[in-house]
């Protein structure tokens, strides 16, 4: 099976299952037909976060869609074994390009926008970072999807049960290291906004029984602070 890899990966909503027939939107259609090259009897692959992943040849690709056919099953879909929840305040769209699509690269499982006082991007559109959530996860290898939160704002998260630990970014805080202790089967980062938590916030999140974690000695961007807590924890899980 080692020769499919080649082939494009492509995100479907469907269920998928041994020989069906699954169809292809517009969009992908396009994708393959324009972009790669790609025509009827051409093989790619397909997951949906729930089925594992599939190698189905395309049997039809017209303007408004397409259509593929399953073949077999490259990978089971298999247990999580660790959940990453990523609450972080939405920073402007370049930026948060860049921390959506390296935090999937980098595990996140769900991530959570949160509204805090300084947050300058409000108004998420929610479909469009679900798409890049998808496309990201296409790109490399994921077989599970990230889970898209609704924003809240901080006093709410902070409020809500959680069953496992958060560990908030506060570099300037009298916060500790991070170490390979920090991280369970389940946790979550907190990244504050461009300018950080003001001190309510940070007095709000320290009696909310978060633990105050420092990334190092210099100020982070948020999409760095995000990429640099996230890139830690794989390194720290993979050696354990």
């Amino acid at each position: 099976m080692k020769e499919y890899y080649k082939h494009p990966r492509l995100y479907l909503k469907d269920p998928i299952a041994e020989n069906v027939e699954l169809p292809l939107s517009a969009e992908q259609v396009h994708y393959l037909k324009n972009v790669l090259r790609k025509g009827v009897g051409d093989f790619v692959r397909l997951f949906n976060g729930k089925d594992g992943e599939w190698v189905a040849r395309i049997t039809g690709l017209e303007k408004k869609g397409g259509l593929v056919k399953t073949e077999s099953q490259l990978r089971a879909q298999g247990a999580v074994t660790q959940r990453i929840h990523l609450f972080f305040a939405p920073i402007r769209k370049q930026r948060l390009d860049i921390l959506i699509e390296k935090a999937v690269e980098l595990g996140v499982s769900e991530f959570h926008p949160i509204i805090t006082h300084r947050t300058e991007n409000r108004k998420l559109n929610i479909e469009r970072l679900s798409a890049q959530i998808f496309e990201a996860a296409e790109q490399c290898e994921r077989l599970e999807l990230p889970v898209l939160h609704e924003a809240a704002d901080l006093p709410r998260v902070l409020r809500a049960a959680r069953p496992f630990p958060l560990l908030a970014c506060l570099e300037r805080d009298n916060a500790v290291p991070l170490t390979a202790q920090d991280f369970s089967a389940a946790f979550g980062f907190l990244i504050g906004p461009e300018g950080g938590f003001d001190d309510e916030e940070i007095a709000m999140i320290r009696a909310s029984g978060a633990k105050a974690v420092s990334l190092g000695e210099a100020v982070l961007r948020a999409e760095t602070a995000a990429i640099a807590c996230l890139s830690f924890a794989k390194l720290s899980t993979a050696e354990a």
